[in-house]
């Protein structure tokens, strides 16, 4: 289990990943692990907007403003979200 997630945690790809996007989301594999992992659109934007390292909170106001959500729904969403990624160690996290 990953650290509690605040909106000014930092989060950022982790470097082994490679990935491609199709129509309907994204297709990534670890390297060193050699695990395979496939997202949808949605966990394909946030993997975009990760592209540089960034805060929940930044991921938040881009998916708010992309997508008919509401504010909580989407930092709830998105936490669980960010928690999959960092349990499986696609991404790590710098709490504050």
């Amino acid at each position: 289990m990953t650290a509690a997630i605040t909106g000014n945690t930092r989060i950022e790809r982790n470097p082994s990943i490679l990935f491609n996007d199709f129509d309907d989301g994204l297709m990534m594999m670890d390297i060193d692990s050699g695990n395979y992992f496939d997202i949808d659109s949605v966990g394909g934007r946030i993997w975009a907007l990760l592209e540089s390292p960034t805060t929940l909170d930044r991921i938040c106001e881009s998916l708010v403003a992309e997508y008919a959500v509401e504010a909580d729904v989407c930092h709830a969403e998105t936490v669980g979200f960010i928690e999959e990624l960092a349990d499986k160690g696609l991404v790590t996290l710098q709490v504050s």
